[in-house]
């Protein structure tokens, strides 16, 4: 019997989620990317001492993503 067989049902949906949150964020993250490389380029930072592009990228991408779970 494997691992997740014995796992309560509980546990395996939380590792579910946790699997499709990381696909997701490896899928959305370069256009979160790409579009934290166009706001800078255009001038439209915050302050000079804002996130790197790759934080703010993550950041956008990790607050956009829970919506896909909602419903």
């Amino acid at each position: 019997m494997d691992h997740a067989a014995r796992m309560p049902a509980h546990s395996r949906s939380r590792r579910m989620d946790r699997i499709e949150f990381r696909l997701l964020m490896l899928a959305s993250f370069p256009f979160f990317l790409g579009l934290a490389a166009l706001a800078r380029l255009r001038g439209q930072t915050a302050s000079p001492e804002s996130l790197s592009l790759f934080a703010e990228a993550r950041a956008a991408a990790a607050s956009a993503i829970p919506f896909a779970f909602m419903g």
